[in-house]
């Protein structure tokens, strides 16, 4: 570049840079003449003003005692809360998190408050802090709202995803009590909340409909729901996941995240409205009902009811065969359109699965559900097999690593259900099931599966769940298919609570994220979180962790799980001594190591026109049989 060419490319940099100070330093000016207007409101209906500094950077950093029911960030400051005191989920005792005294783990402070009424500090980023009493004299009072916008993302100790929380019921300085106004169940779902208004009827429910219902939800019981979505349909219409928990909006460390998903074929609609039913059975049982308080208190259910919105649209009620509905807006078959461990899916991704592809790699579910219809059985991994040239129905099974703990999920689902435990055949032509489970490939090989997907990509073990014979029976049926359900889909979720969990740590007690861990001699393996947690879905026995990490020495553990709970297991992970200014994890522990959202194995790229064959004719099978 010539001298004059540099010269004049510098003087534009420096207007540019100049440019855009002024403009800090204009929007600075905004903001501060705006910072008035923004307050923090408590159950009590007490106020605190000016919630946040005048820097732009300053970010709510602590707050006293209290859970957060639906607190928000101002979005205009760029303000995020970071944590909260005693009485929130990330207050961890030494005892579940060895090497913690509670409080912010990330910063190692203590918990600004206690119960005993002393006033609460908020501190921020920028050091600078504020004494005021955040919560009433009874230490009930809970932090509901910072700023003057609605939620915008997840706080505290979370996973952080990115979602945006609701904001239609967040923004009208609506509150609703705290716990104490829950009602007690009542063993019928068209209970009332105790104002009257909180009823669900045993009829379906359109996307409007739909939407209302989680969004009044999500306003009557504020310290039990959060409502987000993970995207949107071809269409335009939320792919909409409610969490319903103690600690609906932040993750709680040691504790694990689960989920349904339901309504992935559009005209498969019972288990788009038993997730609804489900829903209002656990926030109106939390404080009636001990184990679903148990449940509460120590998982992080995830509900998605509509993975097709655009299909269910288009589906007819009573329909119990046929296609109309099944497919997205664009045509495809969700249930073909994810990745797949043996064979390479060329279909192209659609808005709807790449939704829910993001969603699995940000949050790490520990265990799943995926509901259909069309059939009475519980379906386990593998759907698809590497022999499936040419399928039948006389397929052999697909096992995998974990196939005594996926026939136990699905044995779980099945004996907790009257009619499906007995395997019948739905009709004359259809297959019977056995204790009503089925292994997927072995009842019909496909490619592209949703379940096979969680399992091998990120560790998430996940069954389908077939919950009635006709996909789209009349409404009147509802409330035998909720009797039915309702034990099995509240058990099924706890056995999230079995097997092995802990922490990942090194030597100074920091976690280690992204540790790959394996079971030995079951070669799917999964990984840790930012907080270097883990769980594993395991049946009693004796077995050996795999644990590894860049950097790290490899690591092996022997353990028992025993039947009653879960094992509590902290691995300590020691620096690697590098001879040659590199680690190489992969060849001292002898298996592969899977980075985040890449399977375990190179998906198989073989197949061809025999499997573009094969392909075609499974899908024409699974139109018929679900």
């Amino acid at each position: 570049m010539k001298p004059s060419s540099w010269y004049a490319s510098t003087l534009v940099v420096a207007f540019l840079y100049l440019y855009v100070l002024a403009v800090q330093y204009i929007r600075a000016e905004e903001l501060q003449a705006e910072r008035g207007s923004s307050q923090i409101t408590f159950h009590d209906g007490t106020s605190v003003d000016s919630a946040y500094t005048a820097d732009p950077s300053g970010s709510l950093r602590s707050v006293g005692v209290g859970s957060i029911a639906d607190s928000y960030t101002n979005e205009k400051q760029g303000a995020s809360l970071h944590s909260v005191g005693i009485g929130s989920t990330v207050d961890v005792s030494p005892s579940l998190y060895p090497g913690s005294a509670g409080g912010d783990r990330e910063s190692g402070i203590e918990s600004s408050s206690t119960a005993g009424g002393r006033p609460g500090v908020i501190s921020y980023f920028n050091d600078e802090s504020k004494s005021t009493e955040l919560y009433n004299p009874e230490g009930a009072g809970s932090l509901r709202a910072v700023g003057n916008v609605g939620l915008d993302r997840a706080v505290g100790n979370s996973y952080r995803p990115g979602y945006s929380y609701d904001p239609s019921y967040n923004n009208h300085n609506q509150f609703y009590g705290g716990s104490d106004s829950l009602p007690a169940a009542t063993g019928n779902i068209n209970s009332h909340h105790q104002d009257g208004s909180y009823v669900l009827d045993f009829k379906y429910h359109n996307y409007d409909k739909l939407t209302k219902f989680l969004r009044t939800t999500s306003s009557k019981f504020p310290n039990l729901t959060a409502l987000y979505s993970i995207g949107k349909s071809v269409q335009g219409r939320d792919l909409w996941v409610m969490v319903v928990s103690a600690s609906p909006y932040e993750h709680m460390i040691g504790k694990p995240d689960v989920k349904y998903v339901a309504n992935m074929h559009g005209n498969e609609a019972v288990g788009r409205e038993l997730m609804l039913h489900l829903i209002h059975y656990l926030v109106t049982s939390y404080n009636s009902d001990s184990y679903i308080k148990w449940l509460l208190d120590n998982t992080r259910i995830h509900i998605l009811p509509s993975m097709n919105p655009d299909g269910f649209e288009v589906a007819r009620e009573g329909q119990c065969d046929g296609g109309q509905g099944r497919y997205n807006a664009r045509g495809f078959d969700l249930n073909r359109n994810f990745p797949d461990y043996f064979k390479q899916n060329n279909k192209r991704g659609q808005p709807e699965t790449d939704a829910v592809k993001e969603w699995i790699s940000k949050i790490q579910f520990v265990l799943s559900g995926g509901l259909h219809g069309g059939a009475l059985v519980a379906s386990y991994p593998f759907d698809n097999t590497p022999n499936s040239i040419f399928h039948s129905y006389a397929s052999t099974p697909s096992l995998t690593p974990d196939d005594d703990v996926f026939k136990h999920l699905a044995l779980t689902y099945s004996n907790n259900h009257p009619v499906m435990s007995h395997g019948k055949a739905c009709k004359a032509g259809t297959p019977s099931f056995n204790q009503g489970i089925t292994n997927g490939a072995a009842w019909y090989p496909l490619t592209g599966g949703m379940q096979d997907f969680n399992y091998v990509w990120y560790g998430c073990m996940e069954i389908t769940l077939e919950l009635s014979c006709c996909k789209y029976p009349p409404a009147s049926e509802l409330p035998k298919f909720w009797e039915e359900n309702r034990m099995s889909l509240v058990k099924f979720l706890a056995e999230a609570h079995r097997g092995v969990h802990g922490f990942v740590m090194d030597e100074n007690g920091n976690p280690v994220e992204k540790a790959s861990l394996k079971v030995k001699s079951r070669d799917v393996g999964f990984q840790t979180t930012k907080y270097g947690e883990f769980w594993r879905i395991l049946l009693p026995g004796i077995y050996k962790l795999e644990v590894y990490a860049d950097g790290y020495l490899p690591r092996e553990m022997d353990f028992m799980v025993v039947e009653q709970h879960p094992t509590l297991l902290n691995v300590t992970l020691h620096p690697a001594k590098r001879q040659d200014g590199y680690y190489h994890p992969q060849q001292q522990h002898g298996y592969y190591h899977r980075p985040q959202g890449v399977p375990i194995n190179k998906p198989n790229e073989n197949g061809g026109i025999l499997s573009s064959i094969s392909n075609g004719f499974n899908n024409l099978v699974s139109n018929i049989f679900g």
